[in-house]
């Protein structure tokens, strides 16, 4: 069986509405606590605005992608409001979604991606976890997501919102691996990680810079004396704990075990400040 993308995305963003029409919209949003309900109704509205925008006006540089943002029609106040607009922006997104094929180039912020099938994998993911923090913001069970889109879910995470972030490194920074981590789903490929931090001064003001980033190891003789720690589970346990949710764990309807970390405590707490970057 294949993910079905567009059932998806319209399955699951009708899903967060349904949790999020009934919630006190101040309601801090326990996965993402910078975020009140409200906040992440609007942020549903505004990423599938946007990502129907680049799809629509064909949009393929970063020049393009600023007019894109320019553009953008202001935050729409009241829930009411915010349901009838992610209605829209929701019916929107799938109407181009449905109109491109995967191999389509298109804009998208890590440069080894850059066509439309990227956005509608991207898209899938991103409106399934946030309908989980939208149940969970609600106070309900969170609905199980099935395996195979959980192995994908996780397989985003490591072959791309992870390794993104190495783009990101300004030229001024210094990049030091870490430690290795090697992630065990119980029914799946096992993958080497290299986990790395960058830190400097950017020149222009002097503000100190400290983050940590993550890719696929390519060479094993890269982990040769360097920590080692293991993270074991479900394929879902390891995607929601991949996108920052581990917590959903313990309100699933269903149950999807837990997530055990083993290892030097070195690894251990590179892998902590890793998750601890978030995915919004």
């Amino acid at each position: 069986m294949s993910i079905d993308a567009l059932d998806t995305i319209r399955t699951e963003s009708q899903r967060s509405a349904d949790a999020l029409a009934t919630t006190d919209p101040d309601q801090k949003v326990p996965t993402c606590p910078e975020w009140t309900a409200s906040d992440l109704l609007w942020h549903l509205v505004e990423v599938q605005e946007f990502w129907t925008a680049i799809l629509a006006g064909g949009a393929t540089t970063d020049e393009e992608v600023m007019a894109i943002e320019e553009a953008k029609s202001p935050r729409a106040e009241g829930t009411d409001a915010l349901l009838a607009r992610r209605e829209s922006a929701t019916a929107a997104l799938l109407a181009q979604l449905a109109q491109h094929a995967d191999e389509e180039p298109a804009w998208f912020w890590y440069s080894a991606e850059q066509t439309v099938g990227v956005t509608r994998r991207m898209q899938t993911h991103e409106a399934t976890i946030h309908r989980v923090d939208a149940e969970l913001a609600a106070g309900r069970a969170v609905t199980p997501i099935d395996a195979e889109r959980a192995a994908a879910s996780l397989q985003h995470v490591l072959d791309v919102m992870w390794p993104a972030g190495f783009e990101w490194i300004p030229d001024w920074a210094e990049v030091e691996l870490l430690a290795i981590a090697e992630i065990r789903p119980e029914d799946g490929a096992r993958s080497l990680l290299g986990i790395s931090r960058w830190s400097g001064t950017r020149p222009r003001d002097g503000e100190l810079f400290d983050g940590v980033v993550a890719r696929r190891l390519e060479n094993p003789a890269q982990a040769e004396g360097l920590p080692r720690a293991t993270v074991a589970g479900t394929v879902l346990a390891l995607a929601l704990w991949g996108w920052g949710r581990q917590q959903a764990l313990d309100h699933l309807a269903d149950g999807a075990g837990t997530v055990e970390i083993q290892g030097d405590p070195a690894a251990i707490a590179a892998l902590e400040a890793l998750i601890a970057e978030g995915h919004d």
